[in-house]
């Protein structure tokens, strides 16, 4: 698999912040990307060595959808979704976005 689809983007969650402050960076990668194939691609796009990967697969939700005026609602599955959880090694890091700390 190419490294350059391999890697579809960054998780931005409340999770996903508390493991970056734990050096351990979520992203959303192809659902047929393997581990080493996360690792390539970490290393060809960004240039750092992975030292643990970890992945999983979220199952898309059923929801239902309207048609068109006066039709039935349909059910329609949202797709596959699959995160890697990569822990770098010693004194490497990815760009991260910053998060603003919350006003009160």
């Amino acid at each position: 698999m190419r490294s350059q689809n391999v890697i579809l983007g960054s998780i931005l969650s409340e999770k996903s912040v508390r493991l970056s402050e734990a050096k351990v960076y979520t992203m959303k990668v192809a659902t047929k990307a393997t581990k080493e194939d996360v690792r390539r691609a970490l290393k060809d796009v960004f240039g750092v060595d992975a030292e643990e990967i970890n992945t999983a697969i979220t199952r898309g939700k059923i929801v239902r959808r309207a048609r068109q005026k006066g039709g039935s609602p349909v059910d329609v599955k949202r797709s596959n979704v699959k995160k890697a959880f990569v822990q770098l090694k010693e004194g490497q890091k990815l760009p991260t976005p910053e998060v603003a700390e919350p006003t009160v």
